[in-house]
Formats: structure tokens, C-alpha cells, sequence
């Protein structure tokens, strides 16, 4: 087959928009089928008990859905929204409400790429998952510490970089004596951030190839098991310190065996400290024999609504009000999770009411550039109120779940379940744009 049809690619939510799209518009549909509110449809629903194995696979690890929805429903303002859609159609504007529930995986299983595949190739070894019987390889993360003077100079990651802001997740890296970073991103690939953790939390003396440095005029030790006259695996990481176990008073501050090798270089060839650790998340497993798959380690929970307005005459669609939930488990950093948040309802916001790619009959390609391509800007996107909960995973080392694609697959659906309120019809299509929505307003009036 041979087509002049623009080629698209995947950038934010990897299929989900449009799964949940159908999704979430059969839930309205059912709703207006029923005589229900479409609310109560989606509550009645929701996944009440954790973990839960999906059909297909997936086990989603923890969350409140029901709270979750109740949080956002009560603190977001639903019920002065229901009171303003009720006073707009009192007046004879069109106005309507939409909602969207989403899970949003993190921590992709790449193995579920072999499920594509026949039975005999889907059991070969792959640079992506490895075969379907062993876990996938592709799920593994390494991280690597090297201490030198007083602070972590170096930690080396086995992950690919994933948006601006993952280089600050090892800005912090967690102590020896258990504290943790203060500036891991919201987006940071939970396997490389359960390595970076394991490798910071357990790490080690250098081995016995490195000797004392006799007369050392700084006096700082070239090795401290050797200062403290122990062995390394009698040695005890805790408040600050490494001490001998059964001797606490025998100790030596962090600092000062971190700086070994920066005083007394001669005597330390290597690292005063330093660890490296391998994970992978024991819940991703290979496809089962009927392609079951748990696609990801970790599942948050959006649930969005919004009100928005029609203009009869122009057909342009105004949202008044929008409302995010997100259940990313534990926040790390408010700031970025917020950030990321707004990139994919803005996103959103484009690929429900401006962007659409448009042909002629002969095929000509007609929105080619920026001046007839609707990107939308900044000023074009509506405010949004993001509210959080936090149910930690169970399978991430400090309960952190994912963020940054969720309002890709709610928003979309989320705007064309309040248009169809709107309207009170039951088939709409994005993109939203001004010309289709008034073609649905006349129709509506005929």
C-alpha cells in the first residue's frame, strides 16, 4: 500500500489516548443509555482492591481510586460547576460537563513487544526484552557510586535520558547513613531510581588490595577499616558515621573517610567509597503462554473533569473550568510532577481543539506549516487546577509512582465528553475544531 498521508509517530501516552478515548466515551454513552449520571457509572467501575490483576495482565499495584475521585470532586468545585451548567441551559447556552479516569502506567515491561510475535521468534533472545520466558533484560538498571572528598562526585546510570529534568535525579543521591535526595524528579525512571537507591544506601569500603599509608603527614587515614582496625564487613554505616558494630565508640566521621582519597591520594587509588547494584522489578515478568503481560512495575490514577461552553454561532468551544487528580504515589518534587502535568494537558488541550491534519480530495496535503497547522499557544490553553493524592507503591523504594503522560489520554476524552453533554448527542470526534463543532450545532438544530 502506498499513501502520501503524512507519517505520525508516538510522543506522549504510547496508544493510550486513543484507548481511553473509546473507553471513557462508552462510559458517557452508557450513562446517557441508562438515564445515570455519568459519574455514577464511572464509580461503580472503579478497581476497589489492590493489587489487582487486570484480564490482559496487569497487576495495578496500589491507589484509592474511589477517594481519589471524591478528593477531586468535592476540593475541585463539582458541585458549583453542576449549579453553573444548570443556570447556562436555564438561559439556553449550550454547556456541558465531562469527566475521564485514567491509570497511567510507568516503568514500561518491554517484553510485551514480544507478544507480537509468533510463538518460535517470540522465544529468541531480542535487544529489546530478551526472550518471552526469561524475564526482559530491557528492564534492568544498574547504578554505580563513586565518592571522593566530602561529596558524591559521580553516579553512573544505566538508563535512557527521559526529559530535561532527569539529570537533577542524582543531583542528591541517597547517604549511607539512610537520608534521601532532596531533588529526584517526578519523572525519573523508577529503575533507575530503586538502583541509584540501593547503590546509596549500601555503599562500601574499598577492598583489601588498598593498603595504609604509613606516616601519612595529613593524618587523614588511607583506609579506614585499616584506622579502625576491623574488617570491612564489621563495619556499620549509621547517623554520619562508619563504626565498628560491636564498638561504636571506634568510629570516624563520613566526611572523613569520603575525603580519604583526596588527602591521601597516594595511599588510595581508588574511591574511598563506592558501590554498584543491578534491579530489575521482580512484578515485570516475560508474557505468559497466552501473551499475558504485566506491562508496567507501577499504575497511578488520574481523574479529570471539566465545563465547558459552546458558542452557537462560531462554534468555538470555551473550557470554563478543568480539574486533574493525580495519584502519582509519593511526590518527590512537587514542582517538576506540576510541570509535567501542565506539558501533557497542554498537548491535550492541542489534540482535541486545534490539530488535525486536512487533505484535499486530490490529496494535496493543506496543513502543511505553522500558519495553517493549529499549535496552539500558550494563551490558547486553559487554566488548570492540579490536585494531588498520595497512595505510595509498594514496588518502588519510596512509593513513587510516574507522571507526565496521564492528561494525554484523560484530557482528550475528558473535552469531548463535556461537548457531547453539551450537544446531547452521542457520537463526537476529534479534533474539536470550530468548523466540525458548528457542523454538529446545526445538525443538533435540525
Amino acid at each position: 500500500m502506498l499513501t502520501n498521508k503524512t507519517p505520525s509517530g508516538l510522543v506522549r501516552g504510547f496508544g493510550g489516548p486513543q484507548v481511553y478515548f473509546a473507553l471513557e466515551r462508552l462510559m458517557q454513552r452508557i450513562a446517557a443509555a441508562l438515564g445515570l449520571d455519568p459519574l455514577e457509572v464511572i464509580q461503580r467501575n472503579l478497581v476497589e482492591a489492590f493489587p489487582y490483576r487486570c484480564p490482559a495482565g496487569a497487576i495495578l499495584d496500589s491507589g484509592d481510586h474511589r477517594a481519589a475521585v471524591d478528593v477531586a470532586t468535592e476540593r475541585g468545585g463539582l458541585a458549583r460547576l453542576r449549579h453553573q451548567r444548570d443556570r447556562a441551559r436555564s438561559e439556553g447556552r449550550l454547556y456541558g460537563i465531562g469527566f475521564a479516569a485514567v491509570v497511567e502506567p510507568a516503568i514500561s515491561n518491554m517484553g510485551y513487544i514480544t507478544t507480537v510475535l509468533s510463538p518460535r521468534s517470540g522465544t529468541k533472545p531480542g535487544p529489546k526484552a530478551g526472550p518471552k520466558r526469561p524475564p526482559p533484560s530491557a528492564s534492568t538498571r544498574s547504578a554505580a557510586f563513586r565518592w571522593r572528598s566530602t561529596r558524591c562526585r559521580r553516579v553512573r546510570v544505566t538508563a535512557p535520558r527521559q526529559r530535561r529534568s532527569s539529570p537533577t535525579s542524582s543531583a542528591s543521591p541517597p547517604r549511607p547513613s539512610g537520608s534521601r535526595g532532596q531533588s529526584i524528579p517526578a519523572r525519573m525512571p523508577g529503575r533507575s531510581l530503586r538502583a541509584i537507591i540501593r547503590a546509596g544506601l549500601s555503599v562500601r569500603l574499598p577492598g583489601p588490595r588498598i593498603s595504609p599509608r604509613p606516616g601519612s603527614e595529613t593524618g587523614w587515614p588511607a583506609s579506614p577499616r585499616h584506622s579502625l582496625n576491623a574488617r570491612p564487613e564489621d563495619l556499620v554505616f549509621a547517623d554520619g558515621r562508619v563504626f565498628v558494630g560491636a564498638n561504636p565508640e571506634n568510629s570516624l566521621s563520613f566526611a572523613r573517610v569520603a575525603a580519604t582519597d583526596h588527602w591521601s591520594p597516594v595511599g588510595s587509588p581508588e574511591p574511598a567509597l563506592r558501590e554498584t547494584v543491578f534491579w530489575s522489578p521482580p512484578v515485570l515478568g516475560a508474557p505468559n503462554a497466552a501473551d499475558e503481560v504485566n506491562g508496567a512495575a507501577v499504575y497511578g490514577f488520574v481523574f479529570d473533569f471539566c465545563g465547558l461552553e459552546i458558542e452557537r454561532d462560531t462554534g468555538t468551544v470555551r473550557v470554563d473550568k478543568y480539574v486533574s487528580l493525580h495519584d502519582a504515589g509519593r511526590i518527590l518534587n512537587p514542582a517538576l510532577l506540576d510541570g509535567q502535568v501542565c506539558g501533557g494537558f497542554a498537548m491535550a488541550v492541542g489534540a482535541a481543539l486545534y490539530e488535525r491534519l486536512v487533505y484535499a480530495e486530490d490529496g494535496g496535503f493543506l496543513t502543511g506549516s505553522l500558519l495553517d497547522y493549529a499549535l496552539p499557544t500558550a494563551s490558547m490553553i486553559p487554566e488548570l487546577e492540579i490536585l494531588h493524592q498520595e497512595t505510595p507503591s509498594p514496588v518502588t523504594p519510596l512509593g513513587a509512582k510516574g507522571v507526565a503522560e496521564g492528561n494525554s489520554m484523560s484530557t482528550p476524552v475528558c473535552i469531548a465528553n463535556a461537548v457531547a453533554d453539551a450537544l446531547g448527542m452521542p457520537q463526537v470526534n476529534l479534533s474539536l475544531t470550530p468548523e466540525r463543532v458548528l457542523e454538529m450545532v446545526r445538525r443538533r438544530g435540525e
